[in-house]
């Protein structure tokens, strides 16, 4: 009896586990994701277009009508 308990407590845990891992990944995604449309302003781009993003702002102009949509100031 105390064998089954102890293997049913190790699939608790271990399923407590990758709820943890999950919920984190999640967590960092949404940041990433709230990071690139509110506060990049062209530093993410940078490795693919070079100073053009800079100036270019193409993050910003695609999430533009997102941040008005959502009552985000951006300008």
């Amino acid at each position: 009896m105390s064998v089954a308990t102890g293997s049913v407590t190790r699939v608790i845990d271990t399923i407590r586990a990758r709820d943890a891992v999950i919920a984190g990944l999640l967590v960092v995604g949404a940041l990433f994701l709230l990071y690139a449309m509110f506060l990049d302003q062209g530093g993410l781009l940078a490795p693919f277009f070079g100073a053009e993003s800079f100036s270019s702002n193409y993050l910003h102009e695609f999430a533009h009508d997102a941040r008005h949509l959502l009552a985000l100031p951006c300008h």
